[in-house]
């Protein structure tokens, strides 16, 4: 499930809440939201609750979703790299027949 995905499934078990009288505020949110998080996000956790300032649900989202795009681009650009080498590791160098020395 992507960031936007889970925020809106954890909104909406916010605004459940808030329509039966129980009312959740943004920081309970937050450590919500953030607790739900896989291991990939461990370090973005940690980095929002060592925070002085607080911030709020949609603030917290944004910065999830950009993580997000780090992650994502971090894991499939490390496979092509590796693809990349492997694929290329026994060829010669050069054009024509390889040589042997």
């Amino acid at each position: 499930m992507n960031i936007n995905d889970y925020s809106i499934k954890v909104k909406n078990l916010a605004n459940a809440l808030a329509s039966i009288g129980a009312l959740v505020d943004d920081e309970n949110l937050m450590v919500v939201t953030l607790n739900g998080l896989g291991k990939d996000y461990s370090q973005f956790h940690i980095s929002i609750a060592v925070r002085k300032t607080f911030l709020d649900f949609q603030d917290l989202i944004t910065l999830l979703i950009n993580e997000e795009m780090k992650i994502v681009g971090t894991s499939s650009n490390g496979r092509s790299q590796e693809s990349a080498f492997y694929s290329n590791f026994n060829k010669g160098r050069g054009r024509g027949a390889k040589t042997s020395f």
